[in-house]
């Protein structure tokens, strides 16, 4: 039955269904009701962490580019302050 299953998603699977079945009992909760809340608040929690992480690479792509401006403005400020050296030396 869990051929080519990966033995860890197996036992994780068994453990999660496992502490639903619990707490549903504890709680008098129907164990339908809390497994679908519990895909439901998960899905909700990974279009959450993806947005953020969309923001995160948006944000660092925007700070990338004005660091590489910077250095680049710095670069030129540099090669004009060496050329009037070395002419006013030379």
């Amino acid at each position: 039955m869990n051929e080519g299953r990966d033995p860890f998603v197996s036992s994780l699977a068994s453990h999660l269904n496992m502490r639903l079945t619990r707490l549903a009992e504890e709680r008098e909760i129907p164990l339908e009701r809390l497994l679908d809340k519990s895909v439901e608040l998960l899905l909700e929690y990974m279009e959450d962490n993806e947005l953020i992480n969309y923001y995160v690479k948006l944000n660092n792509v925007e700070a990338i580019n004005k660091n590489n401006d910077s250095f680049s403005k710095a670069g030129r400020s540099l090669r004009k302050t060496s050329l009037k050296t070395l002419s006013y030396h030379g």
